[in-house]
């Protein structure tokens, strides 16, 4: 049975849990179980089919942008997480490092 790592500011909608097991075989089906424990769960993590925008989904350790119909094993971990924003390091310079207390 997949267990879902609930983020704190969806705890309150959990009874303040943070991990739920859940039945399901896609992670659609894993959040709309979670919903069925946690009422509004489910709406706060999706948004018109797909996970929202500020969110990330990580499956086993794995972050991507994986789509309601990603398959999830009987074990799998699935951590809803808010999304890290920025940029590449491509262009990036570190800058001179100066001595401590100057």
């Amino acid at each position: 049975m997949p267990t879902v790592w609930v983020p704190s500011l969806l705890r309150p909608l959990c009874g303040g849990a943070t991990t739920l097991q859940v039945e399901g075989q896609t992670l659609g089906e894993v959040l709309r179980a979670a919903d069925a424990r946690c009422p509004g769960f489910f709406e706060r993590v999706v948004q018109d089919g797909a996970v929202r925008p500020e969110l990330a989904v990580a499956i086993n350790g794995q972050a991507e942008n994986y789509p309601l119909h990603e398959p999830v094993g009987d074990s799998a971990e699935v951590a809803i997480l808010p999304a890290i924003g920025g940029g590449g390091f491509s262009n990036f310079e570190p800058r001179e490092r100066r001595p401590a207390g100057g």
